[in-house]
């Protein structure tokens, strides 16, 4: 089994987002562990102070007891003793895990009577802080800024003019989170910083390329479809984001050439429709017209002459004035259909096909639907037929009718010589199929969904839902 890496890239939105999440997440739990360190290294500077204090002071005690027992043996004053008799190498032996640290024994002038490791060069013991205070018979420890903060602890010796004074360390004997501090604003800072250029990035992967398709958009709006042409740079989204919104604004061109395409046709059909309108009136109803006066006025002259023959010139005036209402109907017919509105959608639509020859079959249970929406309907149908009959070279042609309690469904098929459907309905007025383009907006008007079914050689098939 095979598996495929995908590769993070840094223009991805989704990675974007999670630096602009964790960045300041990572700098609050930084300056958290700033403060709780603080408090932590507060804690243990009073936490040494106590431990130290304690150390010293149970080492002057045990230095006065070694020195008691001393002289109680040698039958001696204390006073009187030798330091050097008191083994203080083995008694001040302090395990401090290799920190450096410095034991020293004073007397009441300040004079070194025991160290345990060589004094530092140039250092006299007897000013360092703490001195004067364990001679003034005073104990305790104190951090020594002079001394790179190192913990001196101070205790008199009871019994004597002595005082004990133990140096250590502090920084040697901090643990490794402690010294973590030390480095801990430069890994604050850093992150600060990449806070900073995280924030850049994104300005400029993200805001500035979001408003220049902000920018794209308002001149697509006002009519330049190519202003999202060109790359606004950016993460891979708002890059998707142009593109889509470059196919959007190329669509919406494409769509507006076949309106004002569609347009034109009409406009082209209203006119040949008014003019073909015109010499039917010219020629048939107007000469009809004309005819009935010159036979209005023999029926006037054969009442004077010969009254005879009156009954004769009625008749005839008579059947050419029904002529010339049947060619009105037939004009009022075409331009609107009566019979929608007297009778209905169904016997209207009976009534188209049996006039195109097609046959027309009901199925479920009728109902009358709203008038724009059952005009839409007698269109299409209209619409459909004329193309079967004009352009399909169709010898049969079926019209089917389906009533639900949801929609209503009109089909119409035929078995012409059918066409190729173009993907898009805007590319309809490009092939010339204006009556198809005018059906699909027709269906637009009620919401309705249009759908034409065909291919060359297997005839055409118009099927349109609406809701009922």
């Amino acid at each position: 089994m095979k598996f495929r890496l995908k590769t993070v890239s840094l223009h991805g939105l989704r990675v974007q987002v999670l630096l602009w999440t964790i960045l300041p997440l990572t700098i609050l739990l930084i300056v958290f562990s700033l403060t709780g360190i603080s408090s932590h290294h507060n804690s243990m500077h009073a936490l040494a102070v106590e431990e130290k204090t304690k150390l010293v002071v149970a080492l002057a005690r045990t230095i006065a007891v070694q020195l008691e027992s001393h002289a109680f043996r040698s039958q001696t004053k204390p006073e009187q003793m030798p330091v050097s008799a008191l083994e203080l190498d083995q008694l001040l032996d302090i395990e401090h895990s290799g920190a450096p640290i410095t034991i020293a024994l004073l007397d009441q002038d300040g004079e070194v009577l025991y160290s345990q490791d060589p004094l530092p060069t140039g250092e006299s013991i007897g000013i360092w802080p703490g001195v004067s205070e364990a001679q003034s018979g005073n104990s305790g420890a104190l951090f020594a800024s002079e001394f790179n903060d190192d913990i001196i602890a101070y205790a008199p010796v009871p019994g004597t003019n002595w005082v004990l004074i133990i140096r250590e360390s502090w920084h040697s004997l901090t643990v490794p989170l402690l010294r973590f501090e030390q480095v801990l604003p430069f890994i604050l800072s850093g992150a600060v910083i990449i806070s900073f250029l995280t924030l850049f990035f994104g300005i400029h992967s993200v805001v500035r390329p979001l408003q220049s398709v902000g920018v794209q958009a308002r001149r697509i709006g006002a009519g330049d479809f190519s202003a999202a042409a060109e790359s606004v740079g950016g993460v891979q989204e708002i890059e998707d984001l142009r593109q889509i919104l470059d196919q959007t604004a190329h669509q919406l061109r494409q769509h507006q050439a076949a309106l004002r395409d569609y347009v034109h046709a009409m406009t082209q059909a209203q006119e040949e429709e008014r003019s073909r309108l015109s010499r039917e009136l010219h020629d048939e109803t107007v000469q009809t017209l004309i005819a009935l006066g010159h036979k209005a006025q023999r029926v006037q002259r054969s009442l004077e002459r010969d009254p005879t023959q009156t009954a004769g010139h009625v008749d005839e005036l008579r059947q050419m004035i029904a002529g010339a209402v049947e060619e009105v109907r037939r004009f009022s017919k075409a331009l609107r259909p009566l019979y929608l509105e007297e009778l209905g959608l169904i016997p209207a639509l009976e009534m188209l096909a049996r006039d195109s020859g097609a046959s027309f079959q009901v199925n479920g249970t009728q109902q009358r639907l709203k008038a724009e929406q059952e005009l839409v309907l007698y269109r299409i149908a209209q619409e459909a037929l004329h193309n079967a009959l004009r352009h399909a070279q169709a010898t049969n042609t079926q019209v089917d009718f389906q009533f639900s309690q949801i929609e209503v469904k009109l089909r119409v098929c035929d078995d012409g010589v059918g066409f190729e459907t173009p993907a898009c309905f805007t590319r309809l007025t490009q092939t010339g199929h204006f009556g198809l383009m005018g059906m699909h907006e027709r269906a637009q008007l009620v919401n309705g969904r249009l759908n034409v079914i065909s291919s060359p050689g297997s005839g055409t098939t118009v099927v349109f839902t609406v809701a009922a």
